[in-house]
């Protein structure tokens, strides 16, 4: 008989972590609590195996071992006690913890500080390996209780009304479509329903050990199946996003549930102890079907996702809308008498000079056919006569398209390589001049937009709408998710453009180390000639791998077919490109063109000349320029925004193709090279930081695998981008990743201080005389803000900005910060007109300053007097006041001798005004005495 002689790992919770520094939690799943010192954040952990919690291997879905949902919301709700706050205000699952088949999972529950409101912002990660790479797998925010909370009650029992649902072989149906519970997760004992709600009866078939738990995980589970009863269970779902989650009593064994369904994928809960009391309340759950529970979420790859935003009631432009050219859309159809016609933009101008009034919102048709280059040349000459006319500076211009974006690409349908690179041109614009364009899609299946819908879009803060059946969709980038075991396949042979570049140096050889790519073709304009190239081929031929460095213009389709023809290859990997920056002021149709050649143009040839051929992959090196639109660089976005929809058009013909628009990479490129320090500040300072060259490997691995046509490779600066959704700067692409934490005014009560301006409410509420040295000052931190001074000494206010270091792109910051701050839509040309800080200063005191209070009529005080009753005057003690005012006895004041009134002077004289007197006057009687006229 062998026995075992060393130590099995302790499955209870009796390790003393005090002695290291860590608080004990008292909890069954997390082990220690870590406060943060000064900022009041708090960091849990937790150490998960099937092992040391024997209850999660009943929780099987797909084959694999995953942390149920609710055992992550319970962990969160103990977290959130801490630091008092205890309602799950949101929590957003993005990829399962799934535990490894061997070894144990680390877990963290990460709380930052909390903001003006008192919420938590919340973070789940986790990490198989002590040494390996923390992902990011929930996040959300942790608010206090609300004090008026009704969490409801479930005393009768069954519902009344309610007609019996039979449970049995419910787990057996769930199990056949991927999940399986073992008997502490099956809890369900009886159902009942009525209209949209389900009602169920908790009790596991083995009772949990509840010790360390508010709520066992596996009841709380077992209280989320009722939404199966409530759904389909022919096609599983699992939760995604938890909502108003609140504990209202602990240790429950058992549970009473009502499931409401409030949508397709929306379900609310309410869970009482058997005596009907509540135990948990769910204002909103949304579930999503099960697909790739294996998949992991990269940190940092991220895939382009169209949601609904509500159009609030009654919301619309002020000032009437005008259509500048062809209306092929119907909008003036849609809209009616409300929609001024015009041939073009200069014939609103002509308008304008006439006399007429400038409508708010300007509609023109997007170029939509014909070649892509020059529909981005007649898009940019439409964008700068826009911006060069003072004019509109108050107006919106929106550019419109139908079908451009968001449905299935259709391969026989309409071409959205134009569209796509006008619009990534008009994102930069967009980038530069916040709130003068907006990108609206409209639905390819109305023939005339809905005048309602319609009306609303503008006054939005999004940068780009699509209107589908009825509702409005706006972009956002979500976190992209792949498989966990996929690898992309290459074959044996991959070209690899811009291959003797820096990107594609590190690719190449990506490929051979980590692919068993034996054959490379690496092309660019100067091939084997270009710095590095020789010592790459040297270096990849010693791994074994044969390697021709090729001297070829991409952007002639001759001389693409002869080098096709002589390499034939299995895998594309497209990396050359070009830039030539300058804002959409500067831009000119030859910089444009310097761009599209060796990006698009070259592109477009791969595309056509590899179609009959049996690749495994194609990828095209894209930038996240396309996807946000980044300022000084429309001609570049035009381009990258081309090949994200080139790669769209080959998925749906069913061919090999992945964009991926990369962030900054830390290798200096031949793109890169010419980025100054300020360039790079200006970057992380939008929350872009930038690839380590593993990291960066790694996502290219992740994005090649993937089943999504576009994917976006960048790392981004949680804190960064938190604080610009707090100070509403953050691109509106990017909202979903990191909400605003701050809540708007309520209607009725007017503009609250906090979403006034900062800049104005200062100035408003300054006196005069220091509101000049507060102008100024602001300017002086803004413009060290944007040179990256970490002090306001660097910049003295009568120095000229172009002595500062100014350059066009710096120019766009301050005046977009000075937007921001002012409320004000200011020129571009700001710092041109006004060449200091000292002047800018002036210019914006002379927008901002509130007026001096002119003389007040005489009539303007009787008519508001008059509209005082005088009880209120009485109530207030001022009544007295005004009639000594008037040289009138205060009210009951016996009068002097000789008929004064002892009040006013000696020679006054008049009749004694008594209460009786005051009581019977009109308005006007009592006017006429406070103002010292005869009654």
């Amino acid at each position: 008989q062998r026995e075992r002689y060393w130590l099995e790992p302790a499955t209870t919770r009796t390790t003393d972590v005090r002695s290291a520094g860590l608080e004990s939690t008292g909890h069954a799943m997390l082990g220690a609590a870590v406060p943060l010192a000064g900022t009041g954040g708090q960091v849990f952990t937790a150490r998960l195996s099937a092992r040391t919690h024997p209850w999660l291997a009943e929780h099987v879905v797909a084959g694999a071992v995953p942390v149920p949902g609710a055992a992550l919301v319970e962990c969160v709700l103990r977290a959130g006690d801490e630091v008092g706050c205890g309602t799950l205000q949101e929590l957003t699952i993005t990829a399962p913890v799934v535990l490894p088949e061997d070894g144990d999972l680390q877990l963290q529950i990460s709380l930052d500080a909390a903001d003006d409101d008192g919420r938590f912002p919340v973070a789940v990660h986790a990490r198989t390996d002590a040494l390996g790479e923390w992902t990011l797998h929930a996040e959300g925010l942790l608010a206090p209780d609300p004090s008026d909370a009704d969490a409801g009650q479930l005393v009768t029992w069954p519902p009344a009304g309610s007609e019996a649902v039979d449970v049995t072989g419910l787990y057996e149906r769930l199990a056949e479509a991927g999940l399986r519970y073992g008997p502490l997760f099956r809890g369900i004992r009886a159902a009942w329903r009525s209209g949209d709600e389900v009602f169920t009866e908790i009790e596991p078939e083995t009772g949990p050990d509840i010790t360390g738990f508010a709520l066992h995980p596996a009841l709380f589970d077992a209280a989320v199946h009722s939404a199966a009863l409530a759904g389909d269970t022919a096609e599983p779902k699992l939760p995604f996003t938890w909502s108003g989650v609140t504990l209202h009593a602990r240790e429950a064994a058992a549970l009473r549930v009502r499931v409401t369904r409030t949508g397709t994928d929306t379900f609310s809960l309410l869970a009482t102890d058997p005596d009907g009391d509540p135990v948990l309340t769910v204002d909103s759950l949304l579930v999503r079907p099960l697909a790739g529970t294996r998949a992991r979420t990269p940190e940092h790859l991220y895939r382009p996702e169209w949601v609904e935003v509500a159009v609030p009631g009654g919301a619309s432009e002020a000032g009437g809308w005008a259509v500048a050219g062809d209306d092929p859309l119907g909008v003036t159809e849609g809209l009616g008498d409300a929609v001024a016609r015009f041939p073009d933009l200069t014939a609103l101008g002509a308008a304008l000079d006439a006399g007429g009034a400038l409508p708010a919102v300007v509609c023109v048709p997007l170029p939509a056919s014909g070649d892509a280059r020059e529909a981005t040349v007649r898009t940019l000459e439409t964008v700068r006569s826009w911006l060069t006319d003072g004019r509109y500076t108050d107006a919106k211009l929106v550019f419109l398209t139908r079908g451009a974006v968001l449905d299935p690409y259709v391969a026989d349908g309409p071409d959205r390589l134009t569209a796509a690179a006008a619009r990534g041109l008009v994102r930069s614009a967009q980038a530069e001049h916040p709130g003068r364009f907006l990108l609206l899609d409209l639905d390819p299946d109305a023939v005339t937009p809905d005048a309602a819908t319609l009306a609303g879009v503008p006054a939005l803060d999004e940068p780009q709408l699509a209107l589908r059946g009825g509702t409005v969709l706006a972009q956002r980038l979500v976190r992209a998710r792949s498989g966990a075991s996929a690898a992309p396949e290459w074959g044996d042979s991959v070209l690899v453009t811009g291959g003797t570049g820096t990107l594609g140096g590190l690719v190449a050889r990506h490929l051979v180390t980590a692919h068993g790519v034996r054959r490379l073709v690496l092309a660019g304009r100067r091939g084997p000639d270009a710095p590095g190239a020789a010592a790459l081929v040297d270096e990849l031929t010693a791994l074994g791998a044969e390697v021709t460095a090729v001297a070829v213009d991409l952007t002639d389709r001759a001389a693409v077919a002869a080098l096709l023809a002589e390499h034939p290859v299995t895998g594309v990997v497209h990396a050359a490109g070009v830039v030539a920056d300058a804002t959409v002021e500067s831009l000119t149709p030859d910089d444009i063109a310097t761009v599209f050649r060796p990006k698009a143009d070259a592109a477009v040839h791969l595309d056509e000349l590899t179609r009959d051929r049996d690749l495994r992959a194609f990828v095209l090196f894209s930038s996240i320029a396309g996807v946000l639109g980044t300022p000084g660089q429309g001609n570049y976005a035009a381009a990258n925004a081309f090949l994200d929809a080139l790669a769209e058009r080959r998925r749906a013909a069913g061919l090999p193709a992945t964009s991926v628009a990369w962030g900054l990479w830390e290798e200096s490129s031949g793109m890169t090279a010419g980025l100054a320090a300020q360039d790079r500040r200006r970057m992380s300072g939008s929350g872009v930081l930038p690839l380590p060259t593993a990291q960066g490997l790694a996502l290219f691995d992740e994005a090649a695998a993937s089943d999504e046509p576009v994917l976006a490779a960048v790392r981004l600066d949680r804190s960064t981008l938190r604080a610009r959704a707090d100070d509403g700067t953050l691109p509106a692409q990017l909202r979903g990743l990191a909400p605003a934490r701050t809540r708007r005014a309520a209607a009725g009560q007017g503009r609250s201080q906090g979403s006034e301006p900062a800049l104005a409410r200062r100035l408003r509420t300054l006196p005069a005389a220091q509101r000049a040295q507060a102008a100024v000052t602001a300017v002086i931190a803004e413009t060290a803000a944007v040179l990256g001074h970490t002090g306001r000494d660097a910049v003295k206010a009568g120095r000229d900005f172009k002595d500062l270091g100014f350059d066009s792109l710096t120019a766009v910051e301050l005046r977009n910060r000075l937007d921001a701050a002012t409320g004000l839509r200011l020129p571009a040309s700001l710092v041109f007109d006004h060449p200091s800080p000292r002047a800018v200063a002036e210019y914006l005191l002379g927008r901002l300053e509130p007026a001096e209070p002119g003389p007040v009529a005489e009539s303007d005080v009787r008519e508001a007097l008059a509209g005082i009753p005088l009880e209120r005057l009485r109530e207030a003690g001022i009544l007295d006041r005004l009639l000594e005012l008037a040289g009138r006895p205060a009210a009951g004041t016996p009068a002097e001798p000789g008929g004064g009134s002892g009040v006013g002077t000696p020679d006054e004289t008049g009749p004694r005004t008594t209460d009786d007197q005051i009581d019977a006057m009109d308005a006007d009687d009592l006017v006429a005495l406070a103002l010292g006229h005869d009654a």
